[in-house]
């Protein structure tokens, strides 16, 4: 009760990696990067909401998922939910919600969200393990 009083938001985040590159998208309107993921609607699961989130996005189509549960993190407005999501298809966002998507090595700098970087320090990325995923 208290947590939506104050306006906190329980949001599915997905952690997408391929070749040693993390998939970022920047939402329309910010200058940060963040991880794709979204709202979590009322009575929907946590993981399937980032599946949905990840496709609606980027197109992208989860093949697994499994938690995260070292990296959930929270900020004022929102408790983060963090998946490890192994996704199949090519790269193509939904230009209403994002303005640009990019599988980032980690080098090159970057504006991140400090939710981002907190999972990131979480993971040791760019090293995020690739055993544990679970069929979704």
């Amino acid at each position: 009760m208290f947590e939506r009083l104050c306006g906190l938001r329980d949001r599915a985040t997905a952690v997408v990696h391929r070749d040693g590159r993390l998939l970022l998208v920047r939402d329309r309107g910010f200058r940060h990067f963040s991880l794709p993921g979204g709202g979590v609607r009322l009575g929907e699961r946590p993981i399937d909401a980032a599946v949905r989130e990840l496709e609606e996005e980027t197109g992208l189509r989860a093949v697994s998922a499994a938690p995260l549960l070292h990296c959930g993190t929270r900020d004022i407005f929102n408790t983060y939910h963090v998946f490890l999501v192994e996704a199949d298809g090519e790269l193509h966002i939904d230009p209403v919600e994002l303005s640009e998507a990019l599988w980032w090595d980690g080098q090159t700098s970057l504006p991140l969200f400090g939710y981002v970087r907190h999972i990131l320090r979480q993971l040791r990325w760019p090293d995020i393990p690739d055993s544990g995923i679970l069929e979704s």
